[in-house]
């Protein structure tokens, strides 16, 4: 008591004022200051090494994408021919863009392209989600179901030709010797318009539907089983609980797995090309081989370039459209 009381007087004499905590209150905000400075560094270190550790995927990705892309942008707005030296340009500004809209070969692979990937899509979500729902209920040969069923999707697109070709073959084509049998005449499937179309998108819900299934199954496991038990012990019936709690809640899945299938179907190329080649007549002509057939075959280098960058834009409009709505059915369920 003593030793405090001359403490104060002696500041009292020097006409301050005692603050007993200031300077250990300070001493701990410095201190706890230092440790957010010392906390801090390691953080910007780490944002810089993210950045130079990314630094040469961006580069890459550059060099593989945007810099090709220019090159077709330039293609697109030139009148291009090929020489003993390379390729030359001579602008045109959007006269490919404007050929390419009056040309009735691009509108009908865009029109069979629609048609295939609307589907292809519609197929292989059906069933993909039907068989993810009869699996998720599986409980003998639950794991020799789930193999088998990806099967298809790591199947090579060529040998997936040969092997459909082995089955719709007019001649030798197991399909018709099924149809035979049964006293039905046999189908010249790959030969008519509709047929090979029709052909051509079973083919692709085959090829393709064990990647939905995996999609669909994978979200499905996800789903809280006590949330399917209370909605039983409220009463509800098996359809009322797939209407209104299942397949909300699978609705980001499967919006994204629609967003994949329209990649895919933009993309697609072997199975057409080895199957019918685009015929009869262009009844199976996507845009992915008429941009080919321009390209490589009539040397069309500036309406080749000037189609591909509309269906580029084309596509990411889709997928912006269909980004946008699986996200609103997202926040719904």
């Amino acid at each position: 008591m003593g030793n405090q009381r001359d403490s104060v007087a002696a500041i009292a004499r020097r006409g301050g004022r005692a603050r007993p905590f200031r300077g250990s209150a300070m001493s701990a905000s410095s201190g706890a200051l230092g440790t957010t400075r010392a906390r801090r560094r390691p953080g910007s270190n780490t944002a810089r090494t993210a950045v130079i550790a990314l630094a040469p995927f961006v580069v890459f990705c550059l060099a593989l994408g945007a810099l090709p892309f220019a090159r077709v942008v330039q293609m697109g707005l030139s009148k291009v021919d090929l020489g003993a030296t390379g390729f030359s340009f001579d602008w045109i500004g959007i006269g490919n863009f404007q050929a390419v809209l009056a040309n009735k070969d691009a509108w009908e692979a865009l029109g069979n392209t629609a048609v295939f990937i609307i589907a292809t899509m519609l197929g292989s979500i059906i069933t993909g989600l039907v068989l993810a729902l009869l699996v998720n209920r599986a409980v003998l040969m639950l794991p020799v179901a789930r193999n088998v069923l990806i099967w298809p999707a790591v199947i090579a697109p060529v040998v997936v030709s040969l092997i459909w070709l082995l089955i719709l073959s007019p001649t030798a084509g197991g399909l018709n010797k099924v149809l035979e049998n049964l006293g039905l005449p046999g189908q010249t499937w790959l030969n008519s318009g509709h047929g090979a179309m029709l052909s051509l998108i079973a083919l692709d819900i085959w090829h393709w539907t064990p990647v939905v299934f995996l999609f669909i199954y994978t979200a499905l496991q996800s789903i809280s089983e006590e949330l399917l038990e209370a909605a039983r012990m409220d009463g509800a019936s098996e359809g009322q609980i797939l209407r209104r709690v299942t397949l909300p809640l699978l609705a980001p899945a499967i919006g994204a797995v629609a967003v994949v299938r329209v990649v895919m179907g933009v993309k697609v190329f072997d199975e057409m090309y080895l199957l019918t080649s685009g015929g009869p007549n262009g009844a199976t002509t996507l845009v992915s081989q008429r941009i080919q057939l321009w390209f490589f075959q009539d040397l069309n280098y500036g309406e080749a370039a000037a189609f591909s960058i509309l269906v580029v834009a084309i596509t990411i409009a889709i997928l912006l459209l269909a980004l946008f709505t699986r996200s609103r059915m997202a926040g719904r369920s």
